[in-house]
């Protein structure tokens, strides 16, 4: 259960739980996360990810406009990457 603390009739995150509840909220709602944040979850830097990527063995990058300049993944691909990256891909 998260602990809540009520201000002023506004009911707040404990900041103790904030971060795993964020956590939980992203995955929930498969959001997008940077290449950077990517690069720290996976340890693979960005030529890492590209060279894998286009081996099929990374998640897809997606654009997040038409400026091309600005793309991440999805929170749940890089999870599931992460959970057996030996065997990514290869369904």
């Amino acid at each position: 259960m998260t602990k809540t603390i009520n201000n002023n009739n506004v009911i707040l995150i404990d900041p103790d739980e904030e971060a795993e509840v964020v956590a939980h909220l992203m995955l929930k709602i498969n959001a997008f996360i940077s290449v950077r944040t990517a690069e720290l979850a996976t340890t693979l830097d960005k030529t890492t990810q590209s060279r894998e990527r286009k081996a099929g063995r990374f998640p897809k990058l997606y654009r997040l406009s038409n400026n091309v300049r600005r793309k991440a993944y999805r929170i749940n691909d890089i999870k599931t990457y992460l959970e057996n990256p030996s065997e990514y891909g290869q369904e």
